[in-house]
């Protein structure tokens, strides 16, 4: 059983949000790994403390826990202004998907009204139609503009057919240079004035080139193309008195049964919907803009770790690792081999540790792409209609399995070739009416028109009631 498009585009929007669950996720696993980096900065912070006072010993622990004071508080600052921040984010990436929750919810409803709208406007169409059918007048008229028709497609293919013959055989005549002598001597009408040897030579060269036989020729392929375009312009223009009486049936009809009040309102909604569509891009990109943001602070690169590391590393400066531990073997205790030896184990395990952050973080970069890729998707589901109730997909589509194993942009680009395959149009009243039209107006009188014809004459009449598009917007 075919999948609705309602079904699917609900489907499409949990995995948005599922993405965006995964992103979360990603997140506290590498606050995790900076928890446990703060630990081991916290460690080798007591490892340098402890190694200062072995070296130190004439230092009093008072003026040792003094430099530890001015450093600490510029730190804590700086990861409460983090801190600070990551909060307002947190904040306003809830408050945004609230709204953008709201949009859903608002959307699915403008679709529900528009789905309403349209099959009453295809309830009053077919009440319009069924009341043109059975009015005589429109019936004579549509008879009439079918028969019309054919004639001027048998005048217009008659006229392709003489064009086509004048084009390819009067270069013959204008190249024939006794044919040419003759015809600009105007020889054979009563234009022609010479006489004696003259006319004598010119008759000659008549009889040899057939004059007259051929003047009458090149006289039909010269002159029947332009007859025949006039006498297909007036045809036309008796068409067009038709089909504009017609169309002063279905104008009628129309105000009667209320069908244009119908169509506006139809339109009305689709403008809307448009710009809940705006909106709901808008609120999206915000929404992806706030996460990304929260990913940057995971980033061991950030503004506010940069500043962090920069005072940190201003204090440990003046102690290098290399440097401690030449001074360590310099002396004949073993104390201060195992504190710088404890120092490079707790370095080695930070260089571990950003090892696995780097990954992580290639993980929730990767993730965001997905996320957003996902919202790209939905945004084109929803542009293409896809989203609407006669909108259908294949019972193979698994786009919940589909999302489940994306892992990158390209990926989700496959899972919309996927989608657009699977996806086709269900049957309603309106895909009876001819796709020539493009006004629901002009569907409406050709549709009508077809059926007042009927039998053989039908496609005419729907030809002839196209060709109103040419002429005005319905």
């Amino acid at each position: 059983m075919p999948i609705p498009g309602p079904h699917v585009h609900r489907q499409l929007i949990s995995a948005y949000e599922q993405a965006a669950a995964r992103l979360e996720s990603l997140r506290a696993q590498l606050s995790q790994v900076a928890a446990q980096r703060e630990r081991l900065e916290d460690d080798r912070s007591d490892t340098l403390t402890k190694l200062a006072k072995y070296y130190l010993p004439d230092l009093t622990p008072e003026s040792i826990q003094q430099t530890w004071a001015e450093i600490r508080p510029t730190m804590r600052e700086i990861l409460l202004r983090k801190e600070h921040r990551v909060h307002e984010l947190d904040e306003e990436l809830k408050d945004q998907n609230t709204i953008r929750n709201g949009q859903e919810a608002d959307l699915d409803r403008l679709n529900e009204r528009l789905d309403q709208a349209e099959q009453r406007q295809t309830e009053v169409a077919d009440q319009v139609e069924k009341y043109l059918q059975e009015k005589s007048e429109f019936v004579d008229l549509s008879q009439r503009a079918s028969m019309a028709e054919v004639a001027l497609e048998r005048a217009e293919a008659n006229l392709d057919e003489v064009s086509q013959d004048a084009a390819r055989k009067l270069p013959a005549y204008d190249e024939d240079k006794l044919f040419s002598y003759l015809k600009e001597r105007k020889f054979g009408t009563s234009e022609y004035k010479h006489r004696g040897l003259n006319r004598s030579m010119d008759r000659w060269i008549g009889k040899l080139v057939n004059y007259r036989e051929a003047k009458r020729s090149y006289d039909y392929l010269t002159n029947t193309p332009e007859t025949m375009r006039k006498i297909i312009a007036e045809d036309r223009l008796a068409l067009d008195t038709v089909l504009d009486e017609l169309q002063r049936h279905r104008n009628e009809a129309s105000d009667r049964f209320g069908l244009l009040a119908q169509i506006r309102a139809v339109e009305a909604l689709q403008d809307e919907r448009k710009s809940a569509l705006t909106q709901l891009s808008a609120t999206g990109q915000k929404c992806e803009s706030i996460q990304a943001e929260l990913n940057e602070f995971e980033d061991p690169q950030c503004d506010y770790y940069q500043e962090a590391i920069s005072v940190f590393r201003g204090m440990l400066s003046r102690t290098e690792s290399d440097q401690l531990r030449q001074e360590a073997r310099r002396t004949p205790e073993i104390t201060d081999d195992q504190i710088v030896a404890s120092l490079r184990g707790v370095e080695s395990e930070m260089d571990r540790t950003e090892l696995a952050a780097s990954r992580q973080q290639d993980q929730l970069q990767m993730g965001q792409q997905v996320h957003e890729a996902i919202g790209r998707l939905v945004q084109r589901f929803r542009a293409s209609g896809f989203d609407r109730a006669n909108s259908q997909f294949s019972d193979s589509l698994d786009v919940t399995g589909y999302l489940d194993r994306a892992n990158s942009p390209a990926d989700v680009d496959d899972v919309w070739q996927s989608i657009r395959r699977s996806q086709n149009w269900g049957p309603t009243t309106m895909d009876r009416i001819t796709k020539v039209a493009t006004h629901p107006m002009t569907q409406v009188m050709i549709n009508a028109m077809a059926h007042a014809a009927a039998g053989a004459l039908s496609e005419h009449a729907r030809r002839a009631g196209g060709r109103t598009r040419s002429r005005r917007r319905w």
